[in-house]
């Protein structure tokens, strides 16, 4: 359960900077927890997209640092930045795309590295391919080439026959 005061400060923070950038009072914030951090959703908002990462990034950022000197804060404090439910919408098309190259995997017993990927996603390809038999996932690479790697397991072999 996400402290008063915590959705308090993050709801006053950007209050101020959606008026510095022009947005219209109708920008709906949604505040969810998500893997002990905080998912701020900014519904209705026109700037920039859930595609601009770089700037949600740097904005998140900002935002945790107000946050940790306003509230005086101690522990360490994440938060995703997220605009019209584009995070959402990408995960579940990420688990889509894990489903359906885990099947190619298995099938032609090659392994799949895909293309460099936010930490998130790379999570939500793991997280949807979990359960998946025959197949295992893990990541490979460094910052920001870092990649997931689908390939099947040795135990398929048992399993066919």
């Amino acid at each position: 359960m996400m402290r008063p005061e915590v959705e308090r400060a993050i709801r006053e923070y950007l209050g101020g900077l959606l008026r510095i950038l022009g947005e219209s009072p109708g920008v709906e914030v949604t505040l969810e927890e998500e893997g002990g951090a905080i998912l701020v959703d900014l519904r209705g908002f026109e700037t920039f997209s859930g595609q601009d990462r770089e700037l949600l990034r740097a904005l998140g950022y900002l935002l945790e640092l107000s946050l940790k000197r306003q509230l005086r804060l101690r522990e360490s404090l994440r938060v995703h930045l997220d605009v019209n439910g584009y995070r959402r919408q990408r995960r579940e098309e990420l688990r889509r795309m894990a489903l359906k190259l885990a099947e190619e995997v298995k099938r032609e017993r090659k392994r799949i590295r895909l293309n460099p990927m936010e930490p998130w996603e790379r999570k939500a390809i793991h997280e949807a391919l979990s359960e998946f038999s025959g197949v295992r996932t893990y990541s490979e690479g460094r910052g920001p080439e870092r990649r997931v790697i689908i390939e099947p397991t040795l135990s398929l072999s048992r399993e066919q026959g």
